[in-house]
């Protein structure tokens, strides 16, 4: 049994849970860090691919996103987002090296990644903060399952092409875990059997794929983790991969099928 891995997710279940009941400032000063170490390993990993995009500017620009969400400043985060494309541009054009599209289009990507689906997960708190235990713990139980089981009777590969490590047998064994734990804590929150199943579907489905996403994008480069600073689980987008395309639909979810 992994204990460094066992021991640093409990750690950062326990201050993931206690940013997001805490709320406020702590909340926006905790996503800040991961996407600080985020956006550096996004960085690493375009600059592995030949690619130079501007670090500073993107940390930047996310800041600025989870900022105007952290005070619920919903109403400028469009307009914020657009000037941003246009300084990307520029940031690009003006820095005194050879301009190149493919810088501008890491750059824009990286922001979204970062900026733009993390900020999703607040504004989910700001709905009800056990919208986001709820998507917490569905996506805990899905990684824990896929991974043990998949570890002890895994065979079939799931995407070899992508993951070779990923099974069949783990992708259903995590998507019955979480389906499993999304029907009790739906149950706890009040949530009708088909929100249950509807919601804990779209979070298992959509955190497997943003887990091959992001192997995509590591074996694109020929890395086998995004960073090193969380023992036993890589680097930051290693450990929140789960949670970039989820966060997105499960906030839209939450927001038009459950609080109406």
């Amino acid at each position: 049994m992994n204990w460094k891995r066992i021991i640093v997710a409990i750690i950062l279940l326990a201050l993931t849970i206690g940013a997001f009941i805490s709320g406020g400032f702590p909340l926006a000063l905790f996503v800040g860090a991961f996407v600080f170490v985020g956006v550096r390993e996004l960085v690493n990993i375009a600059k592995a691919h030949g690619m130079n995009p501007p670090f500073h500017f993107i940390v930047l620009s996310c800041f600025l996103l989870i900022g105007l969400t952290s005070f619920k400043l919903y109403n400028l985060l469009f307009p914020a987002f657009t000037i941003i494309a246009i300084l990307s541009f520029l940031a690009i054009l003006f820095r005194g090296k050879e301009a190149r599209i493919n810088d501008v289009s890491i750059t824009l990507l990286s922001i979204i990644y970062a900026g733009i689906f993390p900020i999703h997960i607040i504004m989910t708190r700001d709905l009800d903060v056990r919208f986001v235990i709820f998507i917490i713990f569905t996506i805990a139980a899905c990684d824990i399952a896929a991974y043990y089981i998949g570890i002890r009777f895994g065979k079939n590969p799931l995407w070899k092409e992508i993951s070779p490590k990923k099974t069949i047998e783990g992708s259903a064994a995590g998507t019955i875990g979480g389906l499993a734990l999304a029907l009790f804590m739906g149950n706890v929150m009040g949530l009708s059997v088909i929100q249950s199943l509807t919601i804990g579907f779209l979070i298992v489905i959509l955190a497997q794929l943003g887990d091959l996403s992001e192997s995509m994008l590591k074996r694109e480069v020929g890395i086998k983790d995004s960073g090193t600073v969380l023992p036993g689980h890589g680097g930051v987008l290693d450990r929140t991969d789960s949670y970039i395309f989820t966060g997105v639909v499960a906030y839209y979810y939450f927001k038009f099928f459950v609080v109406g």
